[in-house]
């Protein structure tokens, strides 16, 4: 069943949850668990599972120069929370005004509204102005207010915790496959194509110039073993991706550009969904056009082994989530 999705703390339906708060951008294996354990509460306590997210995000508000680029959008979100089976979600606009609450004024609202009787956590949350809101004050504030606080530890892999900041990191690295790992499904642009050069048609390798629909975090430079759904497809077409500045032809402005294999479709102004497998390659200059040429066909016989040796239930379950986004989430307004 889709998760349900309110706008408003006022739109909530008065009944008691067991509830979680955060960002939970990409919505990676740690958030993952996290909501699992929120799962079990609710069952455990006969009650709703209600996660509690924002939008914009608070860097997005508070540091617009510094805030980092997502790793999904919002409706990717929801939709993700959705596939860890999660009854409802509540997204609350976060401006400045929200960011004046204090950490009492915020549970105060979150009590009226939500009826919690427990709230599970991260052992880093943090709440209210100037994350001045701490677990221990939580706790006091449960006590007060007659709900539990479940503390969940950070999920480490190989020793180190599994966070947005790391998988962002490693995206801009193009260590596209580690971030997997830490994602537990590959990670994804999703943007429309739009009008290009048409160098690639000449080059013998046409391909699809991808304007993302959000700030999404974009790998590091160079060439890319791909799948693509098409408008939200369930087909996954095998492709290469490229990202950089096309040194070649010393063009300026850096591009994201997806060529399909073993078969030619008019892609303009269709939305794609590309999923990363691999990175074959940086980005590099080449003396001439047939030099150009010579390496694209060694990458595409790359491309070809790469996705040859994929497992055949690749890719994970939750990739699906970002595919169907339609059955994903429904709005509780209707």
């Amino acid at each position: 069943m889709p998760v349900l999705v309110y706008r408003d703390l006022a739109e909530l339906p008065r009944q008691p949850h067991a509830l979680t708060i955060g960002n939970f951008d990409g919505v990676h294996r740690g958030h993952q668990h996290l909501f699992g354990r929120l799962r079990a509460r609710a069952a455990e306590r006969a009650v709703r599972s209600l996660v509690l997210t924002f939008d914009p995000l608070p860097a997005e508000v508070l540091r617009p120069q510094e805030a980092p680029p997502r790793l999904c959008t919002l409706d990717e979100r929801l939709a993700l929370i959705g596939a860890c089976q999660i009854d409802s979600v509540l997204v609350l606009r976060f401006d400045q005004e929200f960011a004046r609450q204090a950490p009492e004024e915020f549970i105060e609202q979150l009590v009226h509204y939500a009826a919690p009787v427990e709230l599970v956590i991260g052992d880093d949350f943090r709440f209210g102005h100037g994350r001045s809101g701490s677990v221990t004050t939580l706790r006091e504030l449960g006590s007060q207010y007659g709900f539990d606080v479940t503390v969940v530890p950070r999920v480490d892999l190989e020793a180190q915790p599994i966070s947005s900041t790391r998988i962002r990191q490693l995206v801009s690295a193009g260590s596209i496959e580690v971030a997997a790992e830490l994602l537990g499904r590959p990670y994804a642009l999703t943007g429309d194509v739009v009008e290009g050069h048409r160098r690639g048609q000449l080059l013998g390798y046409p391909t699809a110039n991808l304007r993302l629909i959000d700030r999404l975090a974009v790998p590091a430079d160079g060439i890319y073993v791909v799948q693509v759904s098409i408008d939200g497809s369930s087909e996954l077409l095998p492709g290469m991706a490229y990202i950089g500045t096309r040194p070649v032809f010393q063009d300026q402005m850096r591009a994201i550009e997806i060529h399909l294999l073993d078969v030619t479709l008019d892609l303009y102004r269709r939305r794609l969904t590309v999923l990363f497998v691999r990175r074959l390659r940086g980005d590099m200059w080449f003396p001439s056009v047939d030099a150009l040429i010579e390496q694209m066909q060694a990458d595409e016989r790359a491309t070809r082994e790469a996705l040859a040796q994929l497992r055949e239930d690749w890719p994970p379950p939750l990739t699906w989530a970002i595919l169907n986004l339609a059955e994903g989430a429904v709005s509780a307004d209707g």
